[in-house]
């Protein structure tokens, strides 16, 4: 398991992002395991898809969510591809109406593998790939190799100052990884981001002028990452 840092106190009431739709996405409850909390979700998934794509929101504590703007960015390029493509983007334990409190980054891996379960059921014949933003890219590539059987996954912003990445879980999962990183992010600079990709095995792609938010940037961000996560969905 990675190692936790040290983290700045997070704010009373973090800004939240407004909710989002998504043309095509149904608003479901995913069940756990016993035990283990129901979590909101929105999933766009046809039974016969062939390509499925679970995204991760950035740290509960400090405002992310589902409907963070880099995750809906995604989520709309993944739906302007057809039903060939299916999404699910959630709520980490104690998020909107996901039940629970947060889970200090072991919880929230429960939470995607949980989710990845879902997204299978419902798309059951579909190659799986899991897109990570800010924290998200520690808990969805945690839980891709804990779950197994996911082909590729994508780490947009990783959070090298909140968690330690194990090199082991990119030998785990033995498929495709790529980072994407703006140069001015203020959590991970491209050098960190190059030994990053470095220990996994992964391509890294820079955006120059972009932080850690990729404002007026997100559109291109995510034309970006959805080839890389779909392939299936390029002419």
């Amino acid at each position: 398991m990675g190692r936790a840092r040290d983290l700045p106190p997070p704010p009373v009431q973090p800004e939240l992002s407004p909710p989002a739709r998504i043309h095509g996405e149904e608003s479901v409850t995913l069940s756990g395991l016993p035990g283990e909390p129901a979590l909101e979700a929105r999933v766009r998934a046809s039974h016969d898809a062939t390509r499925a794509v679970l995204l991760c929101h950035p740290h509960p504590l400090y405002g992310g969510t589902m409907h963070s703007a880099v995750v809906v960015a995604i989520a709309k390029v993944l739906a302007e591809k057809g039903e060939r493509i299916a999404a699910l983007r959630f709520n980490y334990r104690g998020v909107g109406a996901s039940e629970g409190t947060y889970g200090n980054g072991e919880g929230e891996v429960e939470d995607a593998r949980a989710a990845l379960r879902a997204l299978r059921e419902r798309a059951p014949g579909a190659k799986v790939a899991v897109c990570g933003y800010s924290f998200g890219t520690w808990v969805g590539l945690r839980a891709a190799a804990l779950e197994g059987g996911v082909e590729r996954v994508a780490l947009i912003a990783p959070a090298v100052r909140i968690f330690d990445f194990v090199r082991e879980d990119a030998a785990n999962l033995g498929g495709k990884i790529a980072l994407y990183l703006g140069d001015r992010d203020e959590f991970c600079d491209v050098a960190e981001a190059r030994d990053l990709a470095n220990a996994l095995g992964a391509s890294l792609q820079v955006f120059e002028g972009c932080d850690h938010f990729f404002m007026a940037s997100r559109r291109k961000l995510a034309d970006a990452v959805v080839p890389f996560l779909a392939p299936e969905s390029s002419p």
